[in-house]
């Protein structure tokens, strides 16, 4: 589904979407980076004044996506040897967001940063330097070759840098409401959620490969037998060889969660070493230092990387913790209740709709209301 109907896209941003449309609008959006990222864009300046040079930034990447867009339909076209009728529409679909961009008028402003716009994901360099990548335009970083950067994809990409003399450490930091994606000199993918920090070497060394972890992230490891990943967190530090894997591991919250999508993992916690196999979770509870094994559905705590949300029976209160990190607001109970309150999602939930879509979904099922002014969601029983 290359196309989607502008009308959804709108309605999204007014917070007037129904099932089927809010079906229609994660699908598309878990299709592609591409198009995750324009609508990350519509949202943004749907939100604040955009500048006329980061709208020719824009506009230029725009293009582009339809530049590639075309040349995967030729390619389709003479591979089957049939017509794709569809190709115009999802021109004219591309058209109508890039209108938006042209013809909305501009909101008020709110706290942005030098460049005129939001800082949420920087980068620490090995001297203390820190960098704004949201707003980074080169491809390289000064000084520093081995590293590729994509905004528009929200992408570092790092290759091996033979000519370093000593292990040099970068940390990505991920403010409420971003997210990046960093691969490791080693060709290990991370996907970092929001709220989240990651430190790691500039280029691996020694016996094995270590990187430090707060907040949650999706890690993708490359297999080197004889160099074993590991990943240290506040409360756990996980050994991997090769496999897929979520860690949710904040600060504030009161459980650690790693959850083994495919291969194998030990995990040491609370004084013991524990192997995880895939479609299993092991769950450690700060407070009692309690640890459990469970067999879960992984698609509950990854599905965040692939642009949507999926809830079985989750607490109320475990979804807006989610959530208020993603939407960059605060949560207020008026009553106290409803933190107990369990959701089943029908199906996928898109993770870039608009807040008060989803907020929706869950005053139809459930004894519950919300108010949202500004960055405050109140939330009350019905």
């Amino acid at each position: 589904m290359d196309s989607i109907d502008w009308i959804i896209i709108n309605k999204s941003l007014d917070g007037s979407l129904n099932d089927q449309e809010s079906e229609i609008l994660s699908e598309w959006l878990a299709e592609s980076a591409e198009h995750r990222a324009l609508y990350q864009k519509i949202k943004a300046y749907d939100s604040y004044s955009l500048s006329d040079e980061k709208f020719e930034q824009w506009r230029s990447e725009y293009t582009d996506v339809l530049s590639r867009l075309k040349q995967h339909r030729n390619r389709r076209f003479i591979r089957r040897k049939i017509l794709v009728s569809t190709s115009v529409a999802a021109v004219f679909a591309l058209v109508a967001l890039f209108t938006l961009f042209l013809n909305h008028p501009e909101p008020g402003s709110v706290n942005l940063n030098e460049s005129g716009e939001h800082s949420k994901v920087q980068l620490q360099l090995a001297n203390g330097n820190w960098l704004d990548l949201d707003t980074i335009k080169e491809n390289r970083l000064t000084g520093m070759n081995h590293v590729n950067v994509s905004s528009s994809d929200k992408t570092l990409t790092y290759q091996r840098a033979d000519s370093l003399r000593q292990m040099e450490y970068n940390i990505l930091k991920t403010e409420r409401g971003g997210e990046w994606n960093v691969t490791l000199e080693d060709g290990t993918r991370v996907y970092l959620n929001s709220s989240s920090t990651l430190k790691y070497p500039v280029s691996f060394a020694g016996e094995s490969r270590q990187v430090f972890l707060e907040g949650e992230a999706y890690f993708e490891v490359t297999h080197n037998p004889n160099k074993p990943f590991i990943v240290k967190t506040n409360d756990m530090n996980i050994l991997v060889r090769g496999t897929s894997f979520n860690i949710n591991a904040y600060p504030d919250y009161k459980i650690v969660r790693t959850t083994l999508v495919n291969g194998k993992i030990d995990v040491e916690c609370s004084g013991n070493t524990h192997t995880i196999l895939p479609g299993q979770q092991i769950v450690f509870e700060k407070e009692t230092r309690s640890v459990k094994i469970q067999e879960v559905d992984t698609e509950l705590y990854t599905s965040w990387k692939n642009g949507f949300y999926k809830f079985n029976e989750t607490r109320l209160e475990d979804i807006l913790a989610m959530l208020s990190l993603w939407y960059d607001v605060d949560v207020i109970y008026a009553d106290e209740s409803v933190k107990d309150l369990c959701f089943t999602s029908s199906g996928k939930m898109a993770r870039y709709d608009n807040l008060i879509n989803l907020l929706k979904k869950f005053e139809y099922t459930n004894n519950v209301t919300f108010e949202l002014n500004g960055k405050k969601l109140t939330v009350r029983k019905k």
